[in-house]
């Protein structure tokens, strides 16, 4: 699998806005594709990059419509980066390190939400077609496709706080979109801690062998298939965030009859097992740019006579004397039976007292009462 190098920042003179960053990444090299492990190595040093500096993520999409002439990024579109050099290149055993200075110019729109990390946990993605799992035998591969993506996660801190990997079936995604999610949502928000909650459903891997009597079946591999869908949904508030499908290919190097072991690094360095880890860096990077600019949301999970512990802490960027708004939520049937919610501003805003790695103590600014504020209540960042 490729492995992730620790970065760290350059400051360099300039006369403008725009800062140089000086960043660090390794890939592993497979098959002796080294421009292949050059160019992942390169998307992680800038990913790592814009995540230090604040810079929005889809920024990468200029990276990947540049061009490398001579060690130096020709970018043909606009956005945050305005140059890009590699200043440092070893090749090791099998493997690629890579240095890079990159020039970040950030937007004047400044993203006040890149200061303060998520919560969200992940849970175990779904196989919708297990009979396709037969060939090679990878049954438990949506179990190990979501542990990688939950460790994958875990490398992006400044965007996102990664609390819990929930192994276990959910009532999310197509089977239940018709149904109403909600109780489900702040059932997982209370398990995980967490506000955000990632699921997936893995919709196709068939892989269609030649017959014996075709010359193809003895000259070439038959392709596989990996269809994905990724849903990211607001635990805390009960709805879908966002849904999007990822499609790849690769050849299956395994013949009819053979068992593929998900658990050994000689599946995840085959062509297939690598198109998997491609399709995961993309749904990585889709899911830190869209929680990016966000600002998060806490619930109260405690209340005292003149102060209520949240569940957003330091790992949430919070800090002493941080401010907050308080929310109470309140919900009644009306004359047609219908459930109706309403949610009411406290007049007073609130200030981090004390403070955890994932949970602080408010308490309003001007020692005004705490009426009817409950456990469950939210509270967001000012």
């Amino acid at each position: 699998m490729n492995s992730y190098a620790l970065f760290f920042l350059l400051i360099f003179s300039s006369i403008t806005q725009a800062q140089w960053f000086e960043s660090s990444a390794t890939a592993v090299v497979n098959d002796g594709n080294w421009e292949g492990a050059r160019e992942d190595a390169l998307k992680k040093a800038v990913k790592n990059a814009l995540l230090f500096s604040g810079g929005a993520i889809s920024s990468l999409q200029q990276v990947k419509n540049g061009v490398l002439v001579d060690n130096k990024l020709v970018l043909n579109s606009e956005g945050e980066i305005k140059a890009l050099a590699i200043i440092k290149e070893e090749k090791g055993n099998q493997r690629l390190d890579i240095t890079i200075k990159v020039d970040i110019q950030q937007s004047a729109a400044s993203c006040e939400g890149s200061h303060f990390p998520k919560s969200i946990a992940l849970t175990r993605f779904k196989l919708n077609t297990p009979e396709q799992a037969v060939d090679g035998r990878i049954f438990d591969i949506h179990q190990l496709i979501s542990k990688t993506l939950f460790n994958q996660l875990q490398l992006s801190p400044q965007i996102l706080n990664v609390r819990q990997f929930i192994d276990s079936p959910v009532k999310l995604g197509t089977q239940y979109q018709n149904n109403n999610q909600t109780d489900t949502l702040h059932a997982l928000a209370t398990t995980s801690d967490s506000q955000f909650i990632v699921y997936g459903e893995i919709n196709d891997i068939s892989v269609q062998f030649k017959s014996k009597n075709s010359l193809s079946y003895w000259i070439s591999d038959p392709t596989r298939y990996f269809h994905l869908t990724v849903y990211l949904y607001d635990a805390l508030q009960g709805h879908l965030v966002s849904s999007k499908q990822y499609r790849t290919q690769a050849d299956w190097q395994y013949n009819q009859h053979e068992q593929a072991n998900l658990q050994s690094k000689a599946f995840w360095k085959k062509d297939y097992g690598q198109a998997i880890l491609s399709l995961l860096d993309e749904v990585n990077t889709d899911l830190t740019a869209q929680l990016q600019c966000l600002q998060p949301t806490a619930k109260v999970i405690s209340v005292k006579s003149n102060s209520v512990q949240i569940n957003l802490g330091k790992h949430n960027g919070l800090k002493h004397d941080s401010l907050l708004s308080l929310f109470h939520s309140s919900s009644q049937k009306d004359q047609f039976g219908i459930e109706r919610s309403s949610i009411n501003q406290y007049p007073s805003t609130m200030k981090v007292v004390e403070i955890g790695n994932n949970s602080a103590l408010i308490q309003p600014v001007d020692n005004h009462p705490l009426d009817n504020i409950q456990i469950n209540d939210v509270a967001r960042v000012k």
